[in-house]
């Protein structure tokens, strides 16, 4: 939640008085080079197929559909497994992907496809409807889960078009337009650089996925690919969780839903190896047993860490600073106009991190400046930074900045230096 109030000055900052403190200078990547073409080239709504234009992310998930059919019924044809079994559980997590899709979307009021959601509920199906049919439960929940990868490989790349599941500002990364605004990617994060999370997923799960089948093909024991994918996928999906930026994510104790479900899950197959319910590999159990030992460390970190980084650029917080920043900015244009002298807004974040803007008149190479402090509290040089570097990522439009200490302790001024659109400084 962001507060916004007016508040007067009573006395000018050192750098707006002409008395420059040391200054920390960063140049901002350029916006031209080859690896932003790329990404503006993949970053779109719609594809043109068929003299028609279709959306990315359903044309995406209906290929990743294809070949997960066509990837299951080639496995169960190499192992023996009945074709007509494989069609009915294909169909069976059809219907189980749509049913939940609805049922979602008619308790909490918006459409969301959450993956593990997906995946759980998947499985249990398709276990079932093998037991239903007289089958080897384990073979057939091999084949499904490889099936559910390649659906899940493809529809990353549909996100990573589309800009859902988007990762967190950083230097350099994939820029979303108003296009994708339009269809409900987060307006304050329009040409703001993210980092594609989506397409390093995809890359991981594909390898999984090609892992599990080659085990499959050679005659592994049953379960051994399923219990690959969900350890293998599990460990990646638990790390990358720390670079994704989707606001709406639920945390408890400071980790996202999806790391504390990759967790449960990978403990479950290591239970059930344990009891001898699937077959057992040592690695399963060490990789498991890293993730708590990972998530106490990282929780020590997150408590002596003067920088602060992880409140700071935690996505909710994002949102906020994003906030923070467009209402200053109503605020600075209203008070331009109206002409009231000494005032400027103050937006307070969840944290307590206060922002305060203004314009600086007479130097065109100074046009904006931001006053970052915290209410109630001391923010540190580093913390101070971090926040500067965040406003920095979400004003894409300006180049570098100078973090500037002020008269009074714990109070920094961010000033920015925008680009003019054919890439040079004004």
């Amino acid at each position: 939640m962001v507060n916004v109030t007016i508040q007067s000055i009573c006395a000018m900052p050192s750098w707006r008085s002409g008395k420059r403190r040391p200054a920390n200078t960063v140049a901002k990547v350029g916006h031209n080079s080859w690896p932003d073409a790329a990404m503006r080239e993949v970053a779109r709504t719609r594809i043109r197929l068929l003299r028609r234009e279709w959306p990315a992310f359903q044309v995406c998930g209906y290929t990743g559909l294809v070949f997960a059919i066509a990837l299951g019924l080639f496995v169960a044809g190499k192992t023996g497994l009945a074709l007509w079994v494989i069609s009915v559980i294909a169909m069976a997590a059809m219907a189980t992907f749509l049913l939940l899709a609805f049922a979602t979307k008619i308790i909490t009021g918006e459409e969301q496809l959450i993956y593990y959601h997906q995946e759980i509920a998947i499985m249990l199906v398709s276990a079932l409807v093998a037991r239903l049919l007289h089958r080897p439960v384990l073979p057939y929940v091999d084949v499904t889960i490889l099936g559910v990868g390649t659906f899940l490989a493809f529809g990353r790349i549909g996100c990573l078009m589309v800009g859902c599941c988007h990762g967190r500002p950083c230097a350099w990364g994939i820029r979303y337009t108003r296009d994708h605004a339009r269809q409900g990617f987060p307006p304050y994060l329009v040409s703001v650089r993210l980092f594609p999370i989506q397409a390093l997923e995809s890359l991981f799960v594909f390898a999984v996925v090609i892992a599990g089948t080659i085990a499959v093909l050679q005659g592994r024991p049953a379960g051994t690919a399923f219990a690959l994918y969900t350890v293998g996928y599990g460990s990646v999906r638990f790390c990358l969780e720390f670079f994704r930026g989707d606001s709406d994510r639920p945390y408890t104790f400071g980790f996202s839903q999806g790391q504390w479900l990759s967790l449960w899950l990978m403990c479950g197959v290591v239970w059930a190896e344990l009891t001898g319910r699937m077959p057992f590999h040592a690695w399963h159990g060490a990789v498991t047993l890293s993730l708590p030992l990972l998530m106490l460390m990282v929780a020590v970190w997150r408590k002596f860490d003067r920088t602060e980084s992880f409140l700071i650029h935690h996505p909710q917080h994002v949102s906020e600073v994003a906030g923070a920043i467009d209402s200053l900015s109503d605020f600075c244009r209203l008070l331009e106009s109206e002409r009231i002298p000494d005032t400027i807004p103050v937006a307070r974040t969840s944290t307590g991190f206060q922002i305060s803007a203004g314009n600086i008149h007479g130097d065109k190479h100074v046009p904006a400046h931001f006053t970052i402090s915290r209410h109630g509290g001391h923010i540190s040089g580093k913390a101070a930074a971090n926040v500067a570097d965040l406003i920095l990522q979400l004003k894409p439009e300006s180049t570098r900045r100078e973090l500037i200490p002020g008269t009074e302790e714990g109070v920094f001024h961010l000033v920015l230096e925008p680009v003019r659109m054919n890439g040079d400084r004004s």
